[in-house]
């Protein structure tokens, strides 16, 4: 299946080895004597990309698609400029070691700017850098992170083909977690953040544009909801229902493994337009502290 060209929250600690002089200007290694191999961008970073996955599949450590590329997946049609997975997190340091030592893909360090915008979906991923730019705007990155960012239970995940434009890709599947578990996981992390932590605040866009486009199935993932005309062609009142039935029925079948049911009723008040994604619980203080 095509995508587009080439373009988070547990214990564990963010990827540093030494301590770089700060700056926003781009990516810098975490170690300023690690040489990358000179052939190493001699193929597109999507190569690059699919070779580390192999490997590390080889290697026995499953890969759980995530962020950008699952809700491309799932109907949004966002740019794929980094490659987002989760895996165990006791595989997180040997699979880190498999992508820099034996793929020879050089560790990153966001700049303060990405960090501060970003939160934790940067201060605790590890960035593989897949392209010879290092500036913000043309780097990309094969990024892991310790699958209980995100808490997936096995039978919330199931093989499925890959994205990617490569016609013969050597890491052809990946596991993929069904739409309930995506929306409970996203909830379940925004009430860990403080109200305007930019994790929260990272989260409460994906959750936006998720319900938009594929909950709603709005072709541009939003509505003016004062243009009654604009509503009534687009049958916004048919899809909102529709959706808050989707949130039950999952409610039903437990696919939410929400036990005490606050993450159904936060959901379905947020698709039904009762609640806003501001208004989903968060964490009076700072995870951790």
């Amino acid at each position: 299946m095509g995508i587009l060209p080439d373009d988070s929250l547990v214990s564990a600690q963010p990827f540093r080895l030494s301590k770089p002089t700060e700056s926003d200007n781009g990516f810098r290694s975490t170690s300023p004597f690690l040489q990358s191999r000179s052939d190493t961008f001699q193929v597109s970073p999507e190569e690059l990309v699919d070779r580390a996955l192999h490997a590390l599949q080889t290697a026995g450590i499953q890969l759980i698609e995530w962020k950008s590329l699952l809700y491309r997946r799932m109907g949004v049609p966002v740019f794929i400029k980094d490659y987002h997975y989760l895996v165990p997190d006791e595989e997180i340091e040997h699979a880190s070691t498999i992508v820099q030592d034996d793929q020879g893909l050089p560790p990153s360090i966001p700049p303060s700017l990405l960090l501060r915008t970003g939160g934790d979906f940067y201060a605790k991923a590890r960035m593989f850098r897949v392209t010879r730019s290092t500036s913000l705007a043309s780097a990309q990155h094969l990024v892991l992170y310790p699958a209980s960012l995100a808490s997936f239970t096995p039978s919330e995940l199931e093989p499925q083909a890959r994205l990617t434009s490569l016609s013969n890709p050597l890491c052809k599947t990946v596991l993929v977690p069904s739409p309930p578990a995506v929306y409970a996981s996203l909830l379940r992390l925004m009430r860990t953040y403080t109200r305007f932590d930019p994790t929260r605040v990272m989260l409460e866009s994906d959750l936006s544009e998720l319900i938009g486009y594929n909950l709603y199935g709005l072709e541009d993932g939003f509505v003016d909801t004062d243009d009654d005309e604009l509503c009534e062609e687009l049958e916004v009142d048919e899809k909102v229902e529709e959706a808050t039935r989707a949130v039950r029925v999952w409610r039903y079948n437990n696919d939410l493994r929400d036990e005490d049911g606050w993450i159904a009723d936060t959901l379905a008040d947020v698709v039904a337009g009762k609640l806003t994604v501001e208004d989903i619980p968060f964490a009076e203080k700072v995870p951790g502290t």
